[in-house]
């Protein structure tokens, strides 16, 4: 998640002024940026200074527009790509654009004290102490991995359980509740693929009762009869192929599908899973599906649709109390703004299971349990905990607070989705009692488009704005080096899956080619300027002159655009890419005003109202590769779902889909690399950036097993597993 870098004369000078965080009050944040360019001009150095001001969010109790009012354009249905102009060619013969190829949320403003208000419960010397900078939004796993599925949540909430799991550092696939090293193949039963599967018998849960074959059966068969899908849901149990599950004994499950799934919707699917149990959900359930349930025969599309809102409504409302769970860590408490804390089960099934792994992915642990064939010595080592009495997270105001903590010895370790600012490493790295560590990530920061609105339901458009985005500039420039420039829809160091040969469009041009190829761009699909004002690079100045107001083909004017963006508060990193990108737009006569928010404040607005024209964040990324298709299904341009931009491209879908079907590593990756090659062209979104990740822990009070692997420490948070390893001086 890499590129080619284009030398320029600049001093990446990026003030910050006038930054007004977030608080109780739900201030906005207005951001300046200066940047100072040095040019040669004739031989001679010229100094240029440019001022940028993005426009900052409305308030979050301002209703949304309405469909269809104000300057709003909605559209049915996407405007396909044209060719790339001729105009890829510079005067020299030299091509200017290499085409490649073929073919998580909070329901309130963000209001944090920079330290807690309350104290946790646990005090002991073994607390294993994890500074953040975001809250959890709720601690309902219903909710929290539906519409309000963030990474924070996945970091905080207590690990729930799995039939299968992939290891540490090396994503080994291997049993946790299964019984079994490897499931049985699917057979066909009847008009069903099925298999059954033994669970282990020495699993209880919280509240003393055993953990059963029914409370795997009862999670699957609530998220099928509600019709979850938003967040994680569908990823995990997809009605598209799973009919139900059945629990055969006490110990016993067996996995009905209507339809034959792949790599993609079993083993990576439904296998691997969250489990819930039965006893506890299942009067919550019963009431959510009761909407349903009044349904009449002949009931319409309309109407199902209210009933199936109004059942989710019903279970994301639920505050869970007393919930029983049977992972490694309890949930103990929750002080919104201040901390969460998990204590360690003392009945955790694999306290003291000794695991060994090797470089090639072989697993082997003290139970006996041996996946693949070990070569070579002994790369990782360690012994399943938990080793700490509790894991508290405390919430502080931002990085800079929670290093301060770090360094302070208040915490641990820092977790940091957008890996730690490198300033802030550099200033800790002389400090003995800290360890700085860098690993490649499995993700991406990206520019999305609402298709559902003009003009951004017309390739052309988002393919000029592509153009008009100069990434190595902003991330080699301007940021100097501390993310790289960003152009598949599957990162770099997911080697496995990663296609080299997509279009990279606009890759390595200069602001003159930009300019010259975006027009072209337009102007082929019928596009025009108010006064035939185009943009043009005006040489002696080195700077593109501004353009009137792009008109759409059908002689309208694009209208006011918006973009939520992540606030300098929360991704300075984002927050720049959007000032950039403002300005950029705006000199090509597109009306674009960048509104920075706080990441909880920003979600909603996306996912749930969608009312944006376009937006930036990011993704944390699987490692197999069916993001290709939950990023971008028809099923998931939904209220609450990931496709919140509303791209529909029968083509591409009937391609992506076949992840859900693939049987073989061979011919997924072939569908994996097909995919990618569409959505590079059709851009639904523009990836940008992203980062290495830079993490800082205390080693003088804390011990990993290991300290390498992809996306970092902070990886493994999201499933539990480190925090049952780490070992607490």
């Amino acid at each position: 998640m890499f590129s080619s870098k284009k030398l320029m004369f600049v001093f990446g000078a990026v003030i910050i002024a006038s930054m007004i965080l977030s608080a109780c009050a739900g201030q906005p944040v207005v951001e300046t940026v200066v940047v100072t360019e040095v040019v040669e001009v004739a031989g001679t150095p010229e100094v240029i200074e440019k001022v940028i001001t993005a426009t900052p969010a409305p308030e979050v109790e301002e209703p949304p527009a309405a469909e269809g009012e104000g300057p709003i354009m909605a559209e049915e249905g996407l405007i396909p790509c044209n060719p790339i102009p001729e105009l890829a060619f510079n005067a020299d013969g030299a091509q200017m654009v290499a085409l490649r190829s073929s073919a998580q949320v909070a329901r309130v403003p963000q209001a944090q004290p920079a330290k807690p208000v309350l104290a946790p419960v646990q005090q002991a010397s073994d607390v294993y102490k994890v500074g953040v900078f975001e809250d959890v939004t709720t601690v309902n796993f219903w909710a929290a991995n539906g519409p309000d599925n963030t990474v924070w949540n996945s970091y905080m909430m207590a690990p729930p359980m799995f039939m299968y799991e992939l290891t540490n550092k090396y994503f080994t696939f291997v049993p946790q509740v299964a019984a079994v090293a490897t499931p049985d193949p699917l057979v066909e039963e009847g008009e069903f693929w099925v298999t059954e599967i033994p669970i282990r018998q020495d699993i209880t849960w919280s509240d003393g009762t055993p953990f059963t074959a029914a409370d795997v059966a009862f999670t699957a068969n609530a998220v099928l009869d509600l019709g979850l899908i938003s967040g994680n849901w569908q990823q995990w149990y997809d009605a598209n192929f799973l009919d139900r599950l059945e629990a055969m004994d006490e110990y016993t499950v067996k996995y009905y599908y209507h339809t034959k799934p792949g790599l993609g919707r079993h083993e990576y699917g439904a296998l691997q899973a969250p489990i819930l149990s039965a006893a506890y959900w299942a009067p919550f359930v019963e009431e959510a599906l009761v909407p349903l349930n009044e349904l009449g025969d002949g009931a319409s599309d309309e109407d199902v649709a209210a009933a199936t809102a109004a059942a989710h409504d019903i279970l994301f409302a639920v505050v869970p109390d007393g919930e029983p769970t049977a992972g490694s860590y309890l949930f103990e408490g929750w002080e919104p703004g201040a901390f969460l804390e998990n204590s360690a089960n003392p009945d955790w099934f694999q306290t003291g299971l000794a695991v060994e792994q090797w470089a090639n992915g072989a697993y082997r642990d003290s139970e006996g349990l041996e996946v693949g064939t070990p070569e070579g010595d002994v790369e990782t080592a360690y012994t399943r905990g938990p080793n700490a009495g509790a894991a508290i997270y405390t919430i502080y105001g931002s990085q800079d607070a929670a290093i301060l903590a770090l360094k302070d010895g208040e915490v641990d370790f820092v977790i940091n989705p957008l890996g730690l600012q490198r300033g802030l490493a550099d200033q800790i790295r002389t400090d003995p009692n800290l360890t700085v560590i860098e690993n490649s990530v499995n993700g991406f920061r990206y520019l999305s488009f609402n298709n559902r609105r003009r003009p951004m339901n017309d390739c052309a458009f988002r393919q000029a704005v592509a153009v008009l985005i100069d990434k190595e500039f902003v991330t080699q420039t301007i940021l100097q080096g501390q993310a790289f420039p960003f152009y598949s829809f599957v990162a770099e160091g997911n080697t496995a899956w990663y296609n080299p040969d997509i279009n990279k469009l606009g890759e390595g041009l200069s602001r003159e080619e930009r300019t010259n190829l975006a027009v072209a761009i337009l102007e082929g699909a019928g596009y025009t300027w108010e006064g035939d004002v185009k943009p043009t690079w005006d040489a002696e100045n080195r700077q593109v002159t501004p353009a009137g107001r792009l008109i759409m083909p059908d002689g309208t004017p694009v209208p006011p655009l918006t973009m939520p963006a992540p606030s300098p508060g929360y991704d300075p990193l984002r927050s720049t890419f959007a000032i950039w990108i403002e300005t950029w737009l705006n000199e090509f006569g597109i009306p674009l005003e960048a509104q920075l928010a706080g990441f909880n404040v920003i979600v909603p607005i996306i996912f749930t109202d969608q009312n944006f024209d376009m937006y930036i964040l990011g993704w944390s990324l699987d490692l197999f590769p069916t993001s290709l298709l939950d990023f971008f299904s028809e099923e998931q341009a939904a209220q609450d779902g990931n496709n919140a931009g509303g791209y529909i491209n029968p083509e591409f879908e009937a391609s992506a889909s076949a992840l859900l079907t693939c049987e073989t590593f061979e011919v997924c990756r072939e569908e994996a690399f097909k995919a990618q090659a569409i959505l590079s062209e059709e851009l639904p979104y523009v990836v940008l950036f992203d980062t290495g990740i830079i993490e800082a822990f205390r080693s003088a009070s804390v011990e990993y097993p290991f300290t390498e692997g992809l996306s970092g420490l902070q990886y493994s948070h999201q499933t539990g597993a480190i925090q049952d390893a780490v070992v607490v001086r």
